[in-house]
């Protein structure tokens, strides 16, 4: 039962500029993209709605959520990274972020991540993975479920 503590299997989420670093368990699902209902109000990350498995779930890009250029390589397809919500909210069980590659899978061990640095706005921290040279990003689903509530998107 130790390894269960001492490793976490996580999936590295390529963004435009730093990558995402997520637990298996955060995510639902990747699906090919579908914007069934584009955004008419809200802040210009929120790209609308798409449905999945007959549900209405918000559509992010988290590119602009987090300030980052843009990682729309020329001719590659966006796909739908379809995320578990964490906060409860009554009509909000998952979110979806649009993303242009392929997450890749990684056991991350304990004794290998490190802090790179302070959270911030939708970020919860920055982490140095030991045979990573990029710093990723690991986000704060919770924020950004209150985010779209704050911005009166969640019935």
């Amino acid at each position: 039962m130790a390894d269960a503590l001492d490793s976490l299997n996580g999936l590295i989420v390529p963004l435009g500029g730093q990558p995402l670093l997520l637990p298996n368990v955060a995510v639902a699902e990747l699906v090919g993209y579908r914007l069934s209902q584009p955004a008419v109000k809200g802040p210009d990350w929120f790209l609308g709605w798409s449905t999945w498995r007959d549900q209405k779930v918000p559509l992010i890009d988290p590119e602009r959520l987090l300030g980052q250029p843009s990682g729309q390589p020329g001719d590659a397809a966006p796909r739908t990274l379809v995320l578990n919500a964490l906060g409860g909210r009554k009509g909000l069980n998952f979110i979806g972020l649009r993303i242009w590659g392929i997450p890749r899978s990684r056991k991350v061990l304990r004794g290998e991540i490190e802090p790179a640095g302070e959270g911030a706005e939708y970020v919860s921290q920055p982490v140095r993975l030991a045979d990573e040279a990029t710093v990723m990003l690991i986000p704060d689903l919770l924020s950004i479920e209150q985010a779209l509530a704050d911005a009166g998107l969640l019935d």
